[in-house]
C-alpha cells in the first residue's frame, strides 16, 4: 500500500538526485542505447520530474517513481549508475587520505616524543617499576593502561634459579640493536629496531627487548643498585658455571624459577600536534618548542665551520629524524652560558661519540644578548634552580628542571654568535637557530651538533592530545 503522507524533505532530495542521474545518463547515452531502453529511461524520468513539481506529492508516490528510474538506470545507466560499493569505498578512502595528507603537510602533524630531553615540559617514554610487593596488573588492567596511557608491560621471569646478572655485549655495551618483527613490531606488523638486553639467571640466558629510544640502563641502575649509571657497577669475569665474557651482578637476591625478577611498564611519550601553519607567516622565536628535521644539520654546520677542529665532516647526529627542542637563540643573537665559580666541580670527561652523547656539565646561567634569557616557563625554571643551588648545593628542583649545563659549544664563558643568512663566512644563504633541551643534563642538542638551519624547522608544538593525563592541553 502506497503511503499517503506528504513527501519529506529527505525523500524529495533523494528523488532529485535519482532524477539528475537519469537525465544525465539519458542525455549522454541516447545515441548508443536501444530505443526501448531510451523510452524506458525517458518516461520514468519524466514521470518523476512531474511528481516533483507537485508540492503536495506523497512520499509513497515519489518513492515508487524514483524506484522506476532506479530500475531503468541499473539497466541503461552505464558508468553513471549504479556504482559498486567497493568503488565508492575506495573513492571515500582516497578522498580521506588526501585530506589527511593535506592537513599533515600544511596544518597539523602528529608527533610522539620518544626521549626525555625536554622533560618536564614534555614527557618522553617513562617507566613505572613494580616492586616485589606490588601486584602486577592483569590483562584487563593492562588493556585499560594501554588505552589511557599508551602503556606497554614488560617482565623478566626467571626460567632457572640463581642471581641476576646483566651480560655485556661486544664493545662493552649493555645491549644490542636488533630488528623486531611480529608480534613485537610497530603496530604488531612493521619491523622495528629495538634494544635487546641479555640477562643471566642460574646460568641461563634471558632476553628482554625494549624500544630503542628507552633507557633501560637507568632503570636497572636505580632499581637494583641505587645509582644513576650502570657504569658505576663493577664488572665480573666469572670462572664458574660455564660463563664467558663479562657481566654485572644486579642483585644479591636469589630468584627462584618462575619468579618475576623485573616487571615494569613503559608509558608512551607525549603525543603532540605540531603547528606547521604559523611559521609560514611569522619567524620562529626564542622560547618556541620547535620541531625540526635533522637530516641537513650535519652538512649545514660543516659548511658554517661550526666545528673548526673537524677537517672533514663527521656525523654528530648521523640520522634524519624529527627532533623537538627549545629554541634559545634567533639569527644574530649572542648566547653565553656562565657557570658560577663555586660550581666548577663536575667537568665532563665522558663519551665523545656524539651519536650517543649524554650531556651533563656544570649548571649555569644562560644569557641572550647580554641579559638572562626569558620568554617561557622553562627559561625561568632553569634559572631559578641554579640560583637555589648557589644557596644550597643539595637543593632539588621543585618542578624537575635541572638548570642549563655548560658543555660543547656552550662551554662555560664561551660566546656563541648565531649566523644570519648575510653573516660573513656563511655560504649557506640560510638563517640559523640554536636549540637546547629543557632537560639539558640529558639532551643531545645544539651544544653537541651546532645550529639548526631555518628550512629544517617545520613547526612548533601546539597541543598534547595523548595520553590522557594532567598534561593534556596546549603546549608551552
Amino acid at each position: 500500500m502506497i503511503s499517503e503522507k506528504k513527501a519529506t524533505r529527505s525523500q524529495k532530495k533523494g528523488a532529485k538526485e535519482i532524477l539528475r542521474l537519469g537525465l544525465k545518463a539519458l542525455s549522454s547515452r541516447r545515441v548508443i542505447l536501444p530505443q526501448d531502453e531510451v523510452d524506458a529511461l525517458s518516461s520514468t524520468s519524466r514521470a518523476l520530474q512531474e511528481s516533483l513539481a507537485v508540492k503536495s506529492v506523497t512520499g509513497g508516490e515519489l518513492e515508487e517513481k524514483a524506484k522506476a528510474v532506479d530500475k531503468a538506470l541499473q539497466k541503461s545507466g552505464g558508468l553513471y549508475y549504479h556504482k559498486k560499493g567497493w568503488v565508492e569505498n575506495i573513492e571515500m578512502l582516497l578522498v580521506a587520505a588526501i585530506v589527511v595528507i593535506g592537513i599533515r603537510s600544511f596544518f597539523l602533524q602528529p608527533f610522539i616524543i620518544p626521549t626525555n630531553s625536554m622533560y618536564p615540559s614534555f614527557y618522553g617514554m617513562q617507566p613505572h617499576v613494580y616492586e616485589a610487593e606490588d601486584e602486577v596488573p592483569n590483562f584487563a588492567e593492562r588493556a585499560v593502561d594501554k588505552l589511557l596511557l599508551g602503556a606497554s608491560h614488560y617482565k623478566l621471569e626467571a626460567q632457572s634459579s640463581g642471581n641476576l646478572y646483566l651480560a655485556r655485549q661486544a664493545g662493552g655495551r649493555t645491549h644490542r640493536q636488533v630488528t623486531s618483527t611480529f608480534p613485537n613490531g610497530r603496530f604488531f606488523l612493521i619491523p622495528t629496531v629495538v634494544s635487546e638486553y641479555v640477562f643471566e639467571i642460574g646460568g641461563k640466558e634471558h632476553l628482554l627487548q625494549v624500544p630503542a629510544e628507552f633507557d633501560l640502563n637507568e632503570l636497572l641502575a636505580k632499581k637494583f643498585a641505587g645509582v644513576d649509571d650502570l657504569r658505576d657497577l663493577p664488572l665480573i669475569v666469572p670462572q664458574d658455571q660455564g660463563y664467558t665474557g663479562s657481566r654485572m651482578k644486579l642483585s644479591e637476591r636469589t630468584f627462584k624459577e618462575g619468579e618475576v625478577a623485573l616487571a615494569f611498564d613503559i608509558l608512551l611519550g607525549d603525543a603532540l600536534f605540531v603547528d606547521r601553519f604559523t611559521y609560514n607567516f611569522i619567524k620562529p622565536k626564542a622560547g618556541d618548542p620547535a620541531v625540526f628535521r635533522t637530516g641537513t644539520i650535519d652538512q649545514f654546520n660543516h659548511e658554517l665551520g661550526a666545528f673548526p677542529q673537524d677537517p672533514m665532516p663527521r656525523p654528530r647526529i648521523g640520522e634524519d629524524k624529527y627532533y623537538i627542542k627549545r629554541l634559545v637563540g634567533e639569527p644574530g643573537d649572542e648566547l653565553q652560558l656562565t657557570v658560577p665559580e663555586k660550581f666548577h666541580t663536575n667537568k665532563y670527561t665522558g663519551n665523545q661519540n656524539f651519536a650517543n652523547l649524554v650531556v651533563r656539565g656544570d649548571p649555569g646561567f644562560l644569557g641572550r644578548n647580554g641579559q638572562p634569557i626569558s620568554g617561557c616557563i622553562a627559561f625561568d625554571e632553569n634559572r631559578l634552580f641554579v640560583e637555589s643551588l648557589i644557596n644550597d648545593p643539595n637543593a632539588t628542583s621543585e618542578n624537575g628542571y635541572p638548570g642549563y649545563r655548560a658543555e660543547g659549544l656552550m662551554a662555560d664563558g664561551e660566546t656563541v654568535i648565531i649566523p644570519t643568512k648575510n653573516s660573513p663566512g656563511n655560504p649557506t644563504g640560510q638563517n640559523a637557530y640554536f636549540a637546547m633541551g629543557d632537560n639539558s643534563t640529558n639532551s643531545l642538542d645544539g651544544r653537541a651538533w651546532g645550529f639548526v638551519p631555518e628550512n629544517a624547522i617545520i613547526g612548533r608544538a601546539l597541543l598534547i592530545y595523548y595520553p590522557f593525563t594532567k598534561r593534556w592541553g596546549f603546549a608551552n
